[in-house]
């Protein structure tokens, strides 16, 4: 089994910006963007179902721009050709059993497509053992680890800001700053994930490819990935001390337990919220439905946009808003 076939590169586009536009039927992928203008319906008809299963509107049990269309035989084998092959047998130099984060640059220009093209499995990153352990984390270390430093701060902060301003006012105060970082985080999570995690290397660039990988690039090919869904608390401890020192040389201590501590509580409900988003089933018509199927069509139609996780109030303010449920 490998991950890539020869014909997937052979059908990249001429204009390397163009991305896949997906949609499933019984379960299996289907990368249509290259059928799109040619569609009868029309291009608009695909981009609106796009992302999600379109067996019930190829049977014509559901209306797509207030049309309901009956799709022949013929049709379903027009779909056959734009299977995304997941068995991927063709190319041996990127094979499910061996590392691949060192392999992924010599994809060069099919690598922007490549991981837009979900793989549902696991994919493995290092020759190490133990490197490889260390890249896999289970959704509830992430509470585990860093809630009792977000329960000390904001404890000690408060219990400052009470013996400087009284009951109230320190705890006005108190959860005023708390809920400040709070905020901050969800700013700096959509900050990352726009401008960093969605950044285009250089497709010519080995190391630009293989950074945006490991940065990204992994979690859009393999979504599912439960183990890789919450950022690993060894790389996350460098971070975690770096604002500490920061946030620690700038604000005074009791501001900073009670900023810091709001803070860091952010990112661990951004972590288990995209985790949710993935897993979890939330009743329809939710607000969580809402936001899981928002984030779905991040990952299979709107690559470029939806990217709040945490909230969605800055895809607002900064013009990226995504797509809901039809």
């Amino acid at each position: 089994h490998v991950l890539v076939d020869s014909t997937s590169l052979l059908a990249m586009p001429e204009n390397e910006d163009d991305k896949p536009l997906l949609v499933t039927l019984s379960g299996k992928l289907y990368d249509i963007r290259n059928f799109a203008k040619k569609h009868p319906g029309g291009r608009k008809v695909l981009e609106k179902v796009s992302g999600g299963d379109v067996d019930r509107f190829m049977k014509g049990e559901e209306r797509i721009l207030g049309v309901k269309h009956e799709h022949s035989e013929a049709a379903y084998g027009i779909l056959s050709q734009y299977a995304v092959d997941h068995s991927l047998k063709n190319q041996d130099y990127l094979n499910l059993n061996e590392p691949i984060l060192w392999k992924v640059g010599e994809l060069k220009e099919g690598y922007w497509r490549w991981i837009h093209q979900p793989y549902d499995g696991v994919l493995r990153l290092f020759e190490s053992d133990f490197l490889e352990k260390l890249t896999r984390t289970s959704w509830w270390m992430i509470p585990l680890v860093w809630m009792p430093l977000v329960i000390y701060f904001a404890i000690f902060g408060l219990h400052m800001m009470y013996d400087s301003y009284g009951l109230f006012r320190g705890t006005t105060i108190s959860s005023l700053l708390f809920f400040l970082g709070t905020l901050t985080w969800t700013l700096l999570e959509y900050s990352l994930h726009r401008g960093v995690f969605h950044w285009k290397p250089n497709l010519q660039s080995y190391n630009q490819i293989t950074l945006h990988f490991l940065l990204h690039g992994l979690h859009h090919k393999t979504p599912m990935d439960g183990d890789r869904l919450v950022f690993p608390p060894t790389p996350a401890v460098l971070i975690v001390g770096f604002f500490y020192i920061i946030y620690k040389a700038l604000l005074p201590y009791p501001v900073f337990c009670c900023f810091a501590s709001g803070k860091l509580f952010g990112y661990i409900c951004y972590d288990m919220t995209h985790y949710y988003l993935h897993h979890g089933s939330p009743r329809p018509s939710t607000n969580f439905h809402f936001r899981k199927v928002y984030h779905h069509n991040h990952h299979f139609k709107d690559f470029d946009a939806g990217y709040g996780i945490s909230t969605v109030i800055w895809d607002y303010v900064f013009g990226t808003v995504g797509s809901g449920p039809l």
